[in-house]
């Protein structure tokens, strides 16, 4: 009951900020109700930078199963406010890293709903790319609401 009722906050929160950006109300309220049910596909963001490439080679010797994601806020980033940070936790190790970021769009109304508390889960699909010497490698996560 308690998650259902962040949930409806979650939802009224992003309506009313799609109500400000031009939205009609029953349109806005249509397309938050519609973010919140549906689970996302996404490209991490940022994985180009820092040593995320490395991290990514290594994480490509295991398997997604012994690989889990959570996604944390990074309101302290100098670059992005709404900021969510991407964590791979490798079970068989006990450790954990950084690969990545949300996407700035998607994590500008994805930060409402983490920090009301509810509860967003993250699964790593797969790595992708390094075919060549010269691509970078990249992963894509599915997100859920």
């Amino acid at each position: 009951m308690k998650q259902i009722t962040k949930i409806r906050k979650a939802v009224c929160i992003m309506a009313n900020k799609l109500k400000r950006a031009g939205y009609t109300l029953s349109d806005a309220f249509r397309k938050a109700w519609k973010q919140v049910r549906l689970s996302m596909m996404i490209k991490v963001a940022g994985v180009t930078f820092e040593n995320r490439q490395e991290c990514l080679k290594f994480l490509k010797r295991f398997r997604t199963e012994d690989l889990t994601i959570t996604l944390e806020r990074d309101s302290g980033s100098r670059y992005d406010s709404n900021a969510i940070r991407i964590v791979v936790h490798i079970l068989p190790l006990s450790r954990r890293t950084v690969i990545g970021y949300v996407p700035r769009r998607i994590a500008k109304e994805l930060k409402d709903i983490i920090d009301m508390g509810i509860q967003v889960k993250a699964t790593l699909l797969r790595i992708i790319g390094g075919y060549s010497y010269k691509e970078s490698l990249g992963a894509l996560i599915k997100i859920t609401v």
